[in-house]
């Protein structure tokens, strides 16, 4: 082990002693070479974290998803800027002024908005339409624009849950088969799944205690359901990095510009990402935040640096307030 590594350890180490949060992974990204570190323990009390253990990527899973989209209109299956509607077969979009399209609704600015009591933990995966209906626990609403789309950004599940359907019915297969062939196999991430099948962690209460359900499950896989490592979620961020080269393998440099191109009403809302910065110094950067878990991605095109932190802990907190936000500075001072 080198002598950085080995002061990282010891320093991380420190760091998890020093909260509720039983486990951790890093990848971290710099000049085309990746490497990771995992910490601390699977399960409070029980196996440790390696390289190949699964956590829950929460809300990275919608960096994954707009990837795809943005493979998708590549191939001339979709458009960003098409008005949803016209795609959809198995449910009906009700909005008023304006078309709701692709762009609008991975920058969360399609007008849509997620109901109260709504998007979290359920068991099950009842067919999408039902969920965006209204039909299940899951969404006690029918999902609708409730404002006029590209005016006003709002966090919404709900909208990637159209986001789904959308894909489901250009495809005709289920989200997380598409998803599968056309970016987790190309990218060789076979630690990357929405039904786990290999060892994983389990999520963590605020207090440290292990989640009642252990394994939190959300039935809604463009939104929140991906299971993922560190180094397996770089290789997204490594492909967006060529893409920005001109030498991606999904899409053109000119679907990269779009995904890190700040849209409509919202200068920091990329295509499933966030934005901080301008022009050549922007990074960027996606979050997962859901039961037991927490992570981070932040990248810097320019630097061709990029670091992901995993946890398999809830610390009640936003990621940089905690844990996650003490380990990115250490790791980037």
């Amino acid at each position: 082990m080198s002598n950085r590594k080995e002061s990282l350890t010891y320093k991380l180490n420190e760091l998890l002693l020093n909260t509720r949060v039983p486990g951790i992974g890093l990848a971290i990204l710099d000049n085309q070479t990746t490497s990771t570190l995992s910490l601390g323990q699977a399960q409070r009390g029980k196996g440790n974290v390696t390289e190949d253990t699964l956590f829950h990527a929460c809300s990275i899973s919608k960096f994954a998803t707009s990837m795809l989209v943005l493979k998708l209109c590549h191939q001339g299956l979709l458009s960003l800027d098409h008005p949803v509607q016209d795609y959809l077969r198995s449910w009906s979009l009700k909005s008023g002024d304006g078309h709701v399209t692709l762009r609008h609704l991975l920058s969360h600015q399609g007008g849509i908005e997620d109901p109260e009591g709504s998007f979290g933990i359920h068991p099950g995966r009842p067919d999408m339409a039902k969920i965006l209906n209204g039909e299940t626990p899951a969404c006690p609403a029918r999902i609708e624009a409730v404002k006029p789309p590209n005016q006003e950004f709002t966090y919404s599940d709900a909208g990637y849950c159209i986001v789904q359907q959308v894909v489901e019915d250009v495809l005709d297969t289920p989200f997380e088969s598409a998803i599968d062939e056309h970016l987790f196999r190309p990218l060789g991430m076979k630690r990357s799944m929405y039904e786990p099948t290999f060892p994983m962690t389990s999520g963590h209460e605020p207090d440290g205690s292990v989640m009642k359900d252990r394994i939190p499950h959300y039935p809604y896989a463009a939104a929140a359901g991906l299971w993922s490592t560190p180094s397996d979620l770089m290789k997204l961020v490594k492909e967006l990095f060529h893409s920005l080269n001109g030498e991606g393998i999904l899409f053109s440099k000119e679907y990269a510009m779009d995904m890190v191109s700040p849209q409509g009403a919202a200068s920091w809302a990329g295509l499933g990402v966030f934005l901080d910065g301008g022009g050549s110094s922007t990074e960027i950067s996606s979050l997962g935040w859901g039961e037991g878990f927490q992570s981070m991605m932040v990248a810097e095109p320019l630097e061709g640096k990029a670091w992901v932190i995993m946890t398999n802990g809830n610390t009640g907190i936003h990621q940089m307030k905690g844990l996650i936000g003490d380990v990115y500075r250490l790791l980037t001072t």
